[in-house]
């Protein structure tokens, strides 16, 4: 099984890299494969069915697609067949006492926050954070070369006529919180919004996130949308693109030769001179059988609790995509958790009833090395924790509820095969240093990584982006 180029995973960030690479090496008679341990594509973003009912696995929205942007690049690239729907609001943020509507235009956002939190300068704010997020987003596409793999890409660009647009780069130096002096503002309810929102989106809080990240982060509900059929919708439609697919070939070792590569999956063999791997980077100790990254740093990553389940359909109910803030969740590492439903007007999802999928954000410590009962119990106590405030917010009964399963960092474990079960990438942090997120990390020559524990880090836009940028540069 001899290809010039492998990529391991089928997640975003595979299948976008697999497909744009065999779009750009057609009629050049070099060949290409996507080996994917799972029945399934998708990865962390994928799908299954149960119980008659598909459901996301993640709690995912598609954002990005803005002109210009990764995801709508990508569907003009490859001319991807989706029915999407604008989602506006973008986010609901559920308090005990009050509803929080993020708008997608800046001026109504602002203007719903001067009516929730009157005392606030919400101008002066988020004007900062505005004006930080589109600069960020401008020096992604201006910058597509990124991330840099040698020092001479480095010097390059640091000597660029183009060092106007790495202006905001000073923003990776400072925090959230004291970027927009935070402490001076003394509304808890305005700071968890900011906070728990951060969670999701750069898996980090306030004090900690480096500026350019969380403005991105905090931002990314100006531009969310909704896939008919889900993410198994946007995962066929990149399949759709690449020819050479093996599902249920999960790589067990890594060899280098001195052409390239041999791979070696539970089922066959397989030889390539270039190798790109999506999978969490601590993943690869085992796979090369050497220790070329450093495990510590996962500890300061997080994992996911999850809650599927099915409720009532009712087209008129306010959003999609939902955060609820409550007290400290049992088991778990945040003050609220994200609530996904299935459009009501999406009948391979929402047929008689409307999918939910729940997430919040978990140590894998907390899940391991338990005995059967200790860990049913956890999971009871965290449901059982979680459905009470759903039902509260959702004003439903709890014998409206069908369907109810979870998981927990074991379940990525056994799907996706990542490291610990861990989800979401590595933190957004002011330890990590700047030229971390610049520049790609490679120890051997023509291996590439790509996925969310790489540049530039979370989500599916961002890891859509990483596959552009290093489909672009390869031969």
């Amino acid at each position: 099984m001899e290809f010039d180029t492998i990529v391991i995973g089928a997640g975003a960030a595979g299948l976008s890299t697999t497909a744009l690479l065999e779009q750009k090496y057609k009629g050049t008679g070099k060949s290409i494969a996507l080996l994917e341990a799972h029945s399934l594509s998708g990865g962390c973003a994928s799908y299954f069915e149960r119980q008659g009912y598909l459901f996301d696995a993640g709690a995912t929205t598609l954002s990005g697609l803005k002109p210009g942007r990764p995801i709508s690049k990508l569907i003009q690239t490859l001319s991807l067949e989706l029915d999407l729907i604008k989602i506006a609001p973008g986010i609901v943020s559920l308090f005990p006492d009050k509803k929080i509507r993020h708008y997608a235009d800046e001026r109504k956002w602002i203007d719903e926050l001067n009516v929730r939190f009157p005392d606030i300068d919400n101008e002066k704010v988020w004007s900062r954070i505005f004006s930080i997020s589109h600069a960020g987003w401008k020096l992604s596409t201006d910058f597509p070369e990124l991330p840099l793999t040698n020092w001479s890409e480095v010097r390059t660009l640091l000597k660029s006529q183009s060092i106007g647009a790495l202006k905001i780069l000073p923003s990776l130096l400072t925090s959230v919180e004291e970027a927009l002096q935070l402490n001076k503002i003394h509304n808890e309810d305005y700071k968890a919004l900011i906070n728990e929102l951060l969670f999701i989106t750069a898996q980090n809080e306030a004090k900690k996130t480096p500026m350019l990240m969380g403005a991105m982060g905090l931002t990314y509900t100006d531009d969310t949308y909704y896939v008919k059929g889900g993410m198994k919708a946007f995962a066929t439609a990149l399949e759709k693109k690449c020819s050479n697919l093996f599902f249920k070939h999960k790589v067990t070792s890594i060899k280098r030769t001195k052409e390239g590569f041999t791979v070696v999956t539970n089922k066959d063999t397989f030889t390539c001179r270039q190798l790109i791997s999506t999978l969490p980077e601590w993943n690869h100790n085992d796979l090369f059988n050497e220790k070329i990254f450093n495990e510590k740093s996962s500890e300061d990553c997080w994992s996911a609790f999850m809650l599927y389940m099915t409720i009532p359909l009712k087209p008129d109910r306010e959003g999609l995509y939902f955060q609820v803030h409550c007290d400290s969740i049992p088991f778990c590492g945040s003050k609220s958790f994200f609530v996904s439903l299935s459009h009501p007007d999406d009948e391979m999802r929402s047929h008689t009833r409307q999918t939910v999928t729940i997430s919040c954000h978990t140590k894998p410590e907390n899940w391991e090395f338990l005995s059967q009962e200790e860990y049913i119990r956890r999971k009871k106590n965290t449901e059982d924790f979680i459905l009470d405030i759903f039902c509260r917010r959702f004003q439903l009964d709890r014998h409206e509820l069908a369907n109810i399963f979870t998981g927990s960092p074991k379940t990525f474990v056994k799907y996706t095969n990542r490291f610990r079960g861990l989800v979401g990438g590595i933190p957004h942090s002011l330890k990590r240093s700047p030229l971390n997120y610049l520049k790609a990390k490679s120890p051997y020559k023509n291996f590439y990584l790509i996925g969310d524990t790489q540049f530039p880090g979370q989500g599916i836009a961002a890891v859509v982006l990483g596959a552009q940028n290093l489909a672009a540069k390869l031969d």
